[in-house]
């Protein structure tokens, strides 16, 4: 699959659905962001210890109720690595429903393979403001895609129900669907302390059950760190930072 973005995304338990781990429109692209334009780095070593590293960029502006993105991502060792390429769109509905859509390619890079094969990749995605309290987002993931074509770009798909708790706290129900694992079942839980800091955090099903993360908001810009943690390959460091304009 297409590496995901962000440190937030990670610490929320890498559900695309999950609206608070958006990206630059590059996890969900049919979750809306505020401001005129955010844009942003992240990187994370998957599994602390080994070789194995993922990062990327994303840039995004907003006019009126459109938004258009573009992200690219690596993730691999110096012999086998994928690189992702995607532009996207979001289209504000309603106060209520936003919907978008990213389409681009995904590389593989082998180095006994004297080519390199690509597939067409993307996603489609929705977000809906049921109301004050409740919130619901879906995410579809490379549809088109056959399900063993090389294990990189296959198809998944995710979706989220958030409950907004207090102003300060929302949870989250998860759940994540890919065509090569189990499907994955999770809560997730979002708490904003003071005006700056915010702390996130999931539990779920599978091999890396647990995650969480910090971000830190000053001004325009936002800082996070978050880890998952795998059954038997341990933690996975990450951090992003995101600077948005009002």
């Amino acid at each position: 699959m297409m590496a995901q973005q962000g440190a937030s995304y990670w610490g929320l338990g890498a559900n695309e659905a999950n609206r608070n781990g958006v990206f630059g429109l590059s996890n969900n692209p049919g979750v809306a962001f505020s401001g005129k334009a955010t844009g942003g780095v992240w990187g994370q070593q998957r599994f602390a210890g080994t070789s194995l590293v993922q990062g990327g960029a994303v840039l995004a502006i907003r006019s009126k109720g459109t938004m258009y993105g573009g992200d690219y991502s690596y993730r691999g060792t110096p012999n086998f690595s994928v690189t992702a390429a995607h532009v996207s769109l979001c289209q504000v509905i309603s106060s209520q429903l936003s919907v978008g859509f990213s389409v681009g390619y995904t590389t593989l890079f082998q180095s006994m393979l004297s080519n390199r094969p690509s597939w067409l990749s993307g996603r489609l995605g929705a977000a809906f403001q049921m109301n004050d309290k409740w919130d619901a987002s879906a995410v579809i993931i490379n549809p088109w895609n056959r399900t063993y074509d090389g294990g990189v770009a296959v198809p998944a798909g995710a979706l989220a129900l958030g409950y907004k708790i207090n102003p300060f706290t929302r949870a989250g129900f998860q759940y994540r669907y890919n065509a090569q694992n189990q499907p994955v079942y999770g809560i997730a839980l979002r708490h904003e302390y003071g005006k700056r800091l915010v702390f996130n955090g999931a539990l779920q099903t599978g091999l890396e059950s647990f995650s969480g993360g910090i971000e830190y908001k000053s001004g325009t810009l936002m800082f996070a760190i978050a880890t998952r943690y795998h059954t038997y390959l341990g933690f996975s460091p990450a951090f992003s930072l995101i600077w948005t304009k009002r």
